[in-house]
């Protein structure tokens, strides 16, 4: 290989350093030396390859890769903190989003769809990303992680990931007469599934979304828009199914209007916020509440084993969960606005559970119109938020 690079470099008439270039020993107990232009190559450890750092003891020759990755991302997100990329009395969770896939998400995934990831590397990226997302929405680590992905309509970043792999196998298929091409051939019709083939892992994704065929795509390959579409369509789709199985089975989302979530589509809670950082702070307060992970009495009492009392510590009469906080508990002066003005309003508050449902996700009810969700939401947000405040005074 190095004689070749010489041979060419003659040729054309151009310059390989020396001191720029190195070799690594991939999976060798043996040392050799490696020359150019009489020079001896230096053999270390690891080496930076086109962004891609590379190493020679692991299995993949990839161990530090998504390390670096998600270090690079981190650094990012703190450079943005001063434009309010965070948490709590920052922007609206939704403009933060659009940061993170303009800035973080490029960086955090780049290079990663050539490589091959571990388990271990997915579940990383996965567990910096959704802890990332928890954070612009203030919601604590043990909010539900389809609960987080679906209020901001955001996908996994395994699906990122899988998205950027298939665009590029598509790129691959539809150069003729390249050398990507003829090696996609060999390598679909000599590899097996358990070899470390970059394009039986292609086999693999096309497999768990339903999608044609890499044999068939290599015959017949599908123009960029039509390919693009069918991804985003059937990959988005499995998720969102995924997502909203994994939240029917979550008691604490019973209240949390999952159903009719989209990727793309920012929840209510926090779309009609707007970019005020009061109406941020109090959808905060609205967004733990329907998350079921507002720290109620019940709540300590559970965490601590029953040590702890769950009898509301202000009225002192029953336990304190959502619906004591909310409507029952004769502490909190408590009122409910007259905000909807249709037939089914006596219907839906003569119910308990109704009401507790509209106060916390309104959008549950598809007979209020887009304005009733907006002004219901506006409401019930002040409404939890002064709930919050004379709490927390109460128990002072």
């Amino acid at each position: 290989m190095l004689d070749l690079q010489t041979f060419h470099a003659n040729k054309y008439r151009y310059l390989i350093s020396s001191q720029k270039s190195c070799v690594l020993n991939y999976r060798c107990a043996d040392s050799f030396d490696w020359s150019i232009n009489g020079e001896i190559l230096d053999t270390p450890e690891n080496a930076v390859h086109l962004g891609i750092k590379r190493d020679k003891l692991s299995r993949l020759g990839t161990k530090e890769v998504v390390p670096g990755r998600i270090q690079l991302a981190r650094q990012t997100v703190y450079s943005l903190m001063g434009a309010g990329l965070y948490g709590l009395n920052g922007v609206n969770p939704k403009v933060s989003l659009h940061l993170i896939r303009c800035y973080v998400i490029p960086r955090l995934l780049y290079g990663l769809e050539v490589i091959l990831l571990s388990k271990t590397d997915i579940s990383n990226l996965t567990i910096y990303f959704v802890k990332l997302l928890k954070r612009i929405q203030h919601l604590p680590d043990r909010t539900a992680n389809a609960a987080v992905l679906l209020l901001i309509g955001q996908i996994p970043i395994e699906a990122e990931i899988h998205k950027r792999i298939l665009g590029i196998f598509r790129n691959i298929i539809d150069n003729d007469n390249s050398v990507e091409r003829d090696l996609a051939f060999r390598q679909l019709a000599m590899k097996t599934e358990s070899s470390n083939s970059w394009f039986r892992k292609v086999v693999t994704i096309t497999e768990l979304y339903d999608l044609p065929s890499p044999h068939d795509l290599l015959v017949n390959p599908p123009s960029k828009s039509k390919w693009k579409k069918l991804v985003n369509s059937l990959v988005n789709y499995y998720w969102i199914t995924k997502l909203k199985s994994e939240a029917s089975e979550k008691s604490s989302l019973n209240l949390l209007n999952y159903t009719d979530a989209e990727f793309g589509s920012i929840h209510s809670i926090w779309n009609t916020c707007g970019s005020e950082p009061y109406s941020t702070l109090r959808a905060c307060i609205k967004s733990k509440l329907a998350c079921n992970t507002y720290t109620l009495q019940c709540d300590k009492s559970k965490f601590s084993k029953r040590q702890i009392s769950a009898i509301c510590p202000l009225c002192g009469i029953e336990d304190e969960n959502r619906l004591h906080f909310i409507l029952r508990c004769s502490s909190l002066k408590t009122f409910i606005k007259d905000v909807v003005t249709t037939k089914l309003y006596d219907e839906l508050f003569s119910s308990e559970i109704n009401t507790l449902q509209l106060i916390i996700d309104c959008s549950v009810f598809h007979f209020l119109s887009r304005g009733d969700v907006f002004k219901v939401e506006c409401i019930t947000r002040g409404l939890c938020f002064k709930l919050h405040q004379v709490r927390s005074n109460l128990l002072r």
